[in-house]
């Protein structure tokens, strides 16, 4: 989740801590894609993310919040985005 207003998104702890433990046992690469197409590994938001405040609504689970500005860009991890090849391209 983003906010607009603080410029953070909010990733639960509990899911850092097991998305970690994932890359280390599958050496998979793991990232988390937000609406903006910021992209953060787990191990970002745990370096870059500081423990949000608890909060009694929802499901009170404590979350790392991790400024939008510790992120990286979608096409600097996947590349640029290519256009599909269309059938006027081939003449």
């Amino acid at each position: 989740m983003t906010s607009r207003a603080t410029h953070r998104h909010a990733i639960e702890s509990a899911a850092v801590r097991a998305h970690l433990q994932l890359v280390a046992w599958t050496v998979l690469p793991l990232y988390y894609v937000f609406d903006s197409l910021d992209i953060l590994t787990p191990f970002d938001a745990l370096a870059a993310g500081q423990t949000g405040p608890h909060s009694l609504s929802g499901s009170g689970a404590p979350y790392l919040l991790v400024p939008t500005t510790r992120c990286h860009a979608f096409d600097s991890a996947f590349g640029p985005r290519r256009r599909p090849p269309v059938a006027s391209d081939a003449a």
